[in-house]
């Protein structure tokens, strides 16, 4: 039939031998001890994991067997969704091999003593599993592409689907997501066992916190793609792959925090698996909300209805931008330590990079709400909103170091600087669903590609300003060759990976919208340059000055992609 191509049937094979795989690896020996014995996996750990691996494969094959022509981008929609956070699963199993006692993999074992531990056949077979899932997450992809190509299978496709269901619907979508996400980075239990210590990202093991960081970030990326897409039956099926992805992770922590003996559920796995539920939920009430829409809409052109929605959007988006920007700022300019009565409170010079960052995102947010320099001015914002999170990062990781010392506690400054972060998030949601309501009134049935010097040089940028963000230009700052990463390195990460889908996103975007997108970008590139000479101080050693120049060339190349960018659209 013709929703059921070759391809998505390619994707349901790998997803159900992956699947069994996950389901088959518990009652295998997942790791070998080299003195003792190693403890068996808790029940209902085990339980809860094999019924999230085996509830994706069975319901992408009942949602094809469906009538409908949109039955196979439901189906492939969902093995994508889950298939992209699988990548996360798939690294965290990485875990297993390289430091299986800190693994934190209680539906696989349990380790009863601090003796060293090798990767048993159980392991390779988990991590099997999921790569195979990750597979049928590309290939699923692939066939939601193909699908959505073809008018005929996409019958009344109109619009953002993240309009579509209004903004009540979207906004507990996306809050859905970062909840999920920022439960995948917390701790998975509160134990009292001193084996198992379950660390959160900030003091896991490498392969855990890029493993934790890798699904939190698909399940952002996935839900993002949701609301963007015009098509109901994609955005169901990778809202709910995305949530029961994430529920294949988090819901093993949570139930082994439930039975492990001397372990609790931490609040981050509960409010995680709430999270991952509720997506799955709203996957399912989307497509009757659309539907409400389309029957509340009427024979209104399309043209007409989404005008007031578009600039619904950029308002929120700017209030939300500004928001962060006054808190931010606000942040920087109060003190970030508690200090004892008498003592004089230290100087944290990174609070002027965070100082600097806010009043940028403050600035471009404003024009947000004037409607004749919204749109074109939007993309701008969205990598400026990162920095947020870089300079907070920053102070962040200051107020950790700081508070070795006797008497010495976060004050205000440090509190909003964890709140910037926060609205950060929430203005980067709001700015993409800005954007797809612009995309809402346009032809997008023909793909714009970047022309190959565009491409060469966006490359080329890409390339050198994320290497320069990563690059340690403060002194003190911390390296991300060194692990475990602080706040300061992991906004940096955050940045450099801004920057490079910034470029990613430009090639394939109007040409005018995506020469701003790197403007954004390259102001904050420009901006973490700076900051060399922002948090000057006694301890300043020439070789942070020399750091900069990858920076600082990025900055060059970003601005000179821009140019081009711009070029092709009035040539």
């Amino acid at each position: 039939m013709p929703s059921r191509p070759p391809v998505l049937v390619a994707a349901f094979v790998l997803s159900v031998l992956g699947a069994i795989a996950v389901a088959v690896a518990p009652f295998l020996p997942a790791v070998r001890a080299d003195a003792g014995p190693v403890g068996a996996a808790l029940g209902a750990a085990t339980l809860v994991a094999v019924a999230a691996a085996l509830a994706v494969p069975v319901g992408a094959v009942n949602l094809a067997r469906r009538p409908g022509p949109l039955a196979g981008i439901r189906a492939g929609a969902l093995l994508a969704g889950a298939g992209f956070v699988a990548l996360g699963a798939a690294l965290l199993d990485v875990a297993l091999f390289t430091d299986a006692l800190d693994a934190d993999r209680l539906e696989l074992f349990r380790p009863l003593t601090a003796a060293g531990l090798t990767a048993g056949p159980g392991a390779g077979v988990v991590l099997a599993g999921h790569l195979a899932a990750v597979g049928a997450g590309v290939l699923g992809a692939v066939a939601v592409r193909r699908l959505g190509a073809d008018p005929a299978h996409v019958p009344g496709e109109d619009g953002p689907v993240g309009v579509r269901v209004g903004a009540p619907a979207a906004t507990a979508v996306a809050v859905a997501a970062l909840v999920a996400a920022g439960a995948l980075l917390a701790p998975p239990f509160v134990s009292d066992d001193p084996v198992l210590l379950g660390p959160g990202v900030l003091d896991a093991t490498t392969a855990t916190a890029i493993g934790s960081l890798a699904a939190a970030v698909a399940v952002v990326l996935t839900a993002t793609w949701a609301l963007v897409t015009g098509s109901p039956a994609a955005a169901t099926g990778l809202v709910a792959g995305a949530g029961l992805g994430a529920l294949g992770i988090l819901g093993p922590r949570l139930a082994a925090g439930l039975t492990g003996e001397r372990l609790a559920p931490s609040p981050g796995a509960a409010v995680g698996v709430v999270a991952a539920v509720a997506l799955v939920a709203a996957a399912v009430a989307l497509p009757r909300l659309v539907a409400r829409s389309a029957r509340a809409a009427g024979p209104v052109p399309r043209a007409v209805t989404s005008v007031p929605a578009m600039l619904r959007r950029h308002v929120t988006a700017g209030v939300a931008g500004i928001a962060t920007g006054v808190v931010a700022t606000a942040g920087a300019l109060l003190p970030t330590l508690s200090v004892p009565a008498g003592a004089p409170a230290p100087d944290l010079p990174a609070t002027r990079l965070l100082l600097a960052a806010g009043l940028l995102v403050l600035a471009l947010s404003v024009w947000l709400l004037l409607s004749e320099f919204a749109a074109p001015l939007r993309p701008a914002v969205a990598v400026p909103v990162v920095a947020v999170v870089t300079a907070a990062g920053a102070v962040l990781q200051s107020w950790v170091l700081a508070t070795d010392l006797p008497g010495v506690g976060a004050g205000p400054g440090a509190w909003l600087a964890g709140a910037a972060i926060l609205g950060a998030a929430a203005t980067g949601v709001l700015v993409v669903l800005a954007g797809g309501a612009e995309r809402d009134g346009i032809d997008t049935s023909v793909e714009r590609i970047a022309g190959p010097v565009v491409r060469a040089v966006g490359a080329a940028a890409a390339l050198v300003a994320g290497a320069g963000v990563l690059l340690p230009v403060q002194p003190g700052a911390g390296s991300v060759l060194g692990y475990p990463w602080g706040y300061d390195v992991w906004g940096r990460v955050l940045l450099a990976v801004a920057v490079v889908a910034a470029v990613l996103v430009a090639a394939r975007s109007r040409p005018a919208r995506g020469g701003v997108l790197l403007l954004g970008a390259a102001a904050s590139v420009a901006l973490y340059a700076a900051s060399w000479l922002l948090v000057r101080s006694p301890e300043q050693e020439p070789v942070n000055g020399v750091l900069t120049l990858p920076a600082i060339l990025g900055v060059v190349f970003l601005l000179a992609a821009a140019w081009l960018t711009i070029r092709e659209e009035n040539p």
